[in-house]
């Protein structure tokens, strides 16, 4: 059964046919009284995504701060500067949920995936602005505004109402975030520069797959990759 599947199959028809006082949309709008009585994702599988999410928040965070100084494009530096903001908000609003949800130890200061932590120590070492803004905003941004999307449709949003306010408020900025990264990648890197990239850019994707995606919810490869970039402190 999915996370979304029905408890009581005999019951969706008449959930299905509820309707709030005088047409009012029933809880407040939230889902329908249907949706609402899926089973949604369980507490250890949504606190397990929301630590992976919180980790990558952070080592983005680290990236865009990291590479502000050496950036010699001014407007990459001003959104170097505003989207360390945003992920910097979101880490401790990630952190607070987990620790809602866990008794201690919580992990959050712990790697959740070796494959993750590679996949951002890749594109913390590109060597140039335009692989690193294609590792930024072309593979890691998007992965992240992948995981909160699934996220967002996989839990129950009655009953992991924070989770789903905190999901759905990241990924209004991370949306902004993209845009803009889908943006710098069109100004700055050239097709002739995308394909010298693409070993490198499919060694990214590769480190995804072996963690299952950044969220983990597809079934790693196990794949063993290489480092790249990162090979030379």
């Amino acid at each position: 059964m999915s996370t979304r599947d029905y408890v009581g199959e005999d019951r969706k028809e008449r959930l299905e046919a509820y309707r709030g006082y005088a047409g009012l949309p029933p809880l407040v709008g939230l889902e329908t009284m249907a949706e609402a009585a899926t089973i949604g994702l369980s507490v250890t599988d949504s606190v397990a995504r929301l630590k992976r999410l919180h980790w990558s928040l952070k080592r983005l965070h680290g990236i865009f701060t990291a590479r502000i100084a050496a950036t010699p494009i001014y407007e990459l530096k001003m959104a170097f500067s505003l989207h360390a903001h945003y992920c910097a908000e979101h880490v401790g609003e990630f952190a607070k949920r987990v620790r809602e949800m866990r008794q201690p130890p919580y992990g959050l200061e712990a790697c959740p995936d070796a494959s993750l932590d590679l996949f951002f120590d890749e594109i913390l070492a590109a060597p140039d602005v335009e692989s690193l803004v294609l590792g930024l905003y072309g593979h890691a941004v998007p992965a992240v505004h992948r995981a909160l999307a699934r996220l967002i449709a996989e839990t129950n949003k009655l009953f992991d109402h924070p989770t789903y306010r905190i999901c759905r408020l990241t990924l209004v900025e991370m949306q902004d975030v993209q845009q803009y990264g889908e943006e710098a990648v069109r100004c700055l890197v050239n097709q002739q520069k995308r394909e010298s990239l693409r070993p490198w850019t499919s060694t990214l994707e590769r480190l995804l797959g072996a963690a299952g995606d950044l969220d983990g919810t597809h079934e790693p490869t196990g794949e063993a990759v290489d480092r790249v970039f990162s090979a030379v402190p």
